[in-house]
């Protein structure tokens, strides 16, 4: 290979989804001193193009509120607002129980941001306003872009990439990779980094829905004997009320309810929910994942970092794990700010250590969450019944409580 087809970088970031546009996005805000590659392997779509969403069958992700206030600190809130819905109150019940309890805003000013808990934002849009972004910034945008080798290296990492089948293999040398290419990465077992798996045996059924009345801000999330259940607001689309609907149930249930005509899924959602979002009257096209817990045994190496869902993929539940990665981000982009970092240097590991300290304590709690909560509503016991419901009342009756929970969930609690 030529020298004219080496390059050195600080960092280079493979995969970029929502992880890997993020925390370039942080590095060119808080360390704009490093050099910064992002390698993704699909083509990416023109910075120019509008962006344009059907009313129907886009996917969504809720964005707490200390997420929400990273995205303002990067001048994106602005270009983000128009393609949200804000939630300002959060309904959380136990199916066939009286407890339930209620969150708003207006009650968690030091949990919101706006006046928000949150917001739910399409993917198709969050998508192409980060890349955009990006755009605007010093980072190398690499895509198509796919990494045929990583070799770690006394300096680094060398990555030999191509742009596509058939074209010559460049390569790229950078003193910190950053690994964000999704659950199941090719890359990390490339590495030997060995990930842990807990399969729950579930799938979750999603879908967007039509709803006959305004949800007026409200996320509700429901737990039931299956499995929870969670309508996210959406932004009112083509004269619609729109929710976006999160469904976890058993494999069976799902290969099921997958298949059903749109009218009969309705009557079964309805029946499942009930109407505190009042009537269901569209649904469409329905989609559905496996669930699982999967943690990578090492997060950091020596000049090497893993990010979003190849460190940590979570449960839905609560809508968790997008916003964890976001923290991830931004403690990893402070480190690297805080650091005495000359120009091609490498990261070594008393950085990565004292940057994986520092995010311990909120993975243990956001994980341990998304992985007990689920279970523990979904047992029929008498011991568990009472204890959630006893959990919910607490939570209900004490606003102390309540505001560190709720800090928590938000991205503040920490």
């Amino acid at each position: 290979m030529t020298g004219a087809n080496k390059q050195r970088v600080d960092v280079a970031i493979v995969g970029g989804g929502m992880a890997g546009a993020s925390l370039a996005l942080m590095l060119a805000h808080f360390c704009p001193h490093l050099s910064v590659a992002l390698l993704e392997q699909r083509a990416l779509p023109d910075a120019d193009a509008s962006v344009r969403l059907p009313s129907f069958d886009t996917r969504a992700t809720a964005i707490a509120a200390g997420s929400l206030q990273l995205f303002s600190e990067l001048g994106l809130w602005n270009q983000l607002r128009d393609y949200c819905a804000p939630i300002e109150r959060i309904q959380v019940s136990d199916r066939g129980r009286p407890c339930g309890m209620s969150m708003r805003a207006a009650q968690q000013p030091r949990a919101s941001f706006a006046g928000m808990l949150g917001a739910v934002v399409e993917n198709a849009a969050l998508g192409p306003v980060l890349h955009r972004a990006l755009a605007q910034t010093q980072t190398q945008v690499l895509a198509p872009a796919r990494v045929n080798r990583v070799r770690m290296v006394a300096d680094g990492a060398q990555l030999d990439w191509s742009a596509g089948a058939g074209c010559p293999d460049t390569q790229l040398q950078a003193g910190l990779l950053v690994v964000a290419d999704g659950a199941d990465s090719p890359l990390c077992r490339g590495l030997g980094i060995v990930t842990e798996r807990i399969e729950y045996r579930q799938r979750a059924l999603v879908t967007t829905l039509g709803v006959q009345r305004d949800h007026r801000g409200t996320a509700y999330e429901r737990f039931t004997d299956a499995g929870p259940m969670a309508l996210l607001p959406l932004p009112r689309r083509d004269g619609s009320h729109r929710m976006a609907l999160v469904w976890t149930c058993s494999e069976e249930d799902a290969a099921i309810l997958r298949e059903l005509p749109e009218h009969e899924f309705i009557a079964r959602l309805q029946k499942r929910f009930g109407w505190r979002a009042g009537r269901i009257e569209r649904a469409g096209r329905v989609s559905d994942y496996p669930l699982s817990l999967s943690l990578a045994r090492e997060q950091w190496r020596r000049n090497l970092v893993l990010l979003g869902n190849c460190a940590h993929f979570l449960h839905p539940v609560a809508g968790q794990g997008f916003n964890l990665t976001l923290r991830d981000c931004y403690g990893l982009a402070r480190a690297l700010a805080g650091a005495d970092l000359a120009q091609n240097s490498t990261v070594g590991l008393e950085l990565l250590e004292a940057y994986g300290r520092d995010r311990r304590l909120d993975q243990q709690l956001t994980i341990g969450f998304s992985d007990r909560i689920p279970p523990l509503f979904a047992s029929p016991g008498l011991f568990a019944r009472g204890l959630r419901q006893a959990g919910l009342l607490a939570l209900a009756l004490t606003p102390p409580l309540r505001a560190g929970f709720v800090g928590q969930a938000a991205g503040f609690g920490l």
